[in-house]
Formats: structure tokens, sequence, C-alpha cells
């Protein structure tokens, strides 16, 4: 046996700790000496205290630890599957902390670039009407946004001929941007497709772009996390020539996007404009 402090050691666990593990039940000493109180432990209860610490360190709680040492049902399966459910928040918690980095950096350029960010790059032209096969939806993210080209490539499986070509178009539909509540179409341009209707049970539908006179167009590069960059040359694009948006901002494909390596795309972000009233 071996007394708390060179259990400690062995364990790389403090004394404090361990005592602390034998208050609350979660792992009592082999022995206690009733004189003195001295704890000694066995060597054995070393694996238990590791799987105590491993469970710790992946996010469960010390109340969570207790009932998945005291289950007498939880098998190695069960124990997988709980791992499985911690590693996939700790995969989000990853991408969330990587994706605030990502803005971070990208205000960071902003900021250093604002005195000198050129709107030569905004062009203004007009846009034809254009039919459209698409899917809309209001999600909680820009990233479950992006989950929605998958379903609709699947859904236009059946309507669209194989290596149709049409370009993928996205239709932020919202008056103000709200980053938990977006409501945006994905649809794909059908014009010159002699195309079926869906069926009535078809999440699709076939609906119609209105040709807009007067259109702000910049191009960006990456994903749409980035996109203020963008939006803010339009900005001032818009402001120098004393307009205002008129209806849902468009952002069109120039390249059919890669599931895999969105940060590549290249979109073209199109703003309807209007002249404003205010002299």
């Amino acid at each position: 046996m071996f007394r708390i402090g060179d259990f400690s050691r062995i364990a790389r666990v403090s004394a404090r700790l361990l005592r602390f593990y034998d208050e609350i039940g979660l792992l009592a000493p082999a022995h206690s000496d009733p004189q003195t109180g001295y704890r000694h432990y066995m060597i054995d209860q070393l694996a238990q205290l590791n799987r105590i610490t491993v469970l710790k360190e992946l996010g469960f709680s010390l109340e969570q630890i207790g009932a998945i040492l005291r289950s007498p049902t939880l098998d190695a399966a069960e124990l997988r599957r709980m791992l499985q459910l911690r590693r996939n928040d700790a995969e989000r918690a990853v991408a969330w902390q990587e994706q605030r980095l990502r803005n971070i950096e990208t205000r960071i350029a902003q900021i250093e670039s604002e005195g000198a960010m050129s709107v030569d790059d905004v062009i203004e032209r007009p846009e034809p009407a254009r039919k459209l096969l698409s899917l809309r939806r209001t999600v909680p993210s820009l990233a479950e946004g992006r989950a929605l080209i998958d379903v609709l490539r699947e859904q236009s499986r059946v309507l669209l001929p194989k290596r149709h070509g049409c370009q993928l178009v996205a239709v932020a539909h919202s008056a103000q941007f709200e980053s938990d509540e977006i409501d945006v179409e994905f649809g794909y341009t059908v014009d010159g497709l002699d195309l079926r209707a869906p069926g009535k049970d078809s999440i699709l539908q076939l609906s119609e772009l209105a040709a807009v006179e007067r259109m702000a167009v910049c191009v960006r590069i990456g994903l749409p996390e980035d996109s203020h960059l963008v939006t803010a040359k339009i900005g001032r694009f818009i402001a120098a020539n004393g307009d205002v948006f008129d209806g849902p901002s468009r952002e069109v494909f120039l390249q059919p996007p890669d599931p895999q390596r969105m940060h590549e795309s290249v979109v073209e972000m199109q703003f309807p404009l209007r002249r404003s009233h205010i002299e």
C-alpha cells in the first residue's frame, strides 16, 4: 500500500484532491487508519483514478463521473458513445473559436485598410430577370445556411439534367442582418431549360428573380463570415453616390462551390440600388 503522499506522487494528482475525492465518495482509499486518519491506496486504484482524470478532462462533471463509475450496466460501448458526444461538443467549440479568430483577423484587416479602402472594384450594372429552382429556409447560422447547398444539390438531381452547369445563387431575404435568424434562399438559375415543376411533396420551388435596373456588384473570395470586407466597400460606393438599398441582396457563385473548400469560393455579391429621396 501507498500512503496518500506517495500515491499522489505516483499518480501526479495532488493529495488535497485525493482527500476531496474521498470526501465526496468518488475514490475512497483502500484503507484508512481509524486512529491516525492516514489514508492508504493500492496500486490497482491508479487505473480508477486515471479514469476519473480522463473523464474530468473530457468535460464531465464530478457528479456525472460518479454516476459513470457506479453504473453496473455501463459497458465500453456506452462509455464510447458518451465520449463521442463530448468529442462532438469539443469540435464545435474549436470550430467556433477558429471562426471567432477569423472574424477578429478580418476586422483588424478592415481597420488597417479603412483609410485606403477603395470602391473602384465595385461596379454598377443592370441584371435581367432569372428563373430559379430553389429552396428557402430560415436558419440559425451561416454554417447551417451553407449546409442547404447540399440539400439543394441532392433534391434537384431528379429535376435537372446531369452536368447542368446552372449557376448557384443565394438570396438574403431578411431586411436586416441577424446572425442567428437568416432568411436565405439557395437556388439554381434554370433559364432556357425545359424544366418540369417540382411535385407537391417537394421542398423545392420554381421562382423568379426580378430584373434589377441598378445593381451594385463586387466579388468576394472566401466564406460569408468574411463578407463584411466586401459589404463595407459596397456601403461606401452607395454612400458616395447617394443611393439606398432596394430589395434583397444576392450572392452568385461564379464557380460551383466545393463543400470541402468553401473558403476558396468565388462569389459575386449583388445589392439592388435606387436613388435616395433625401437631398
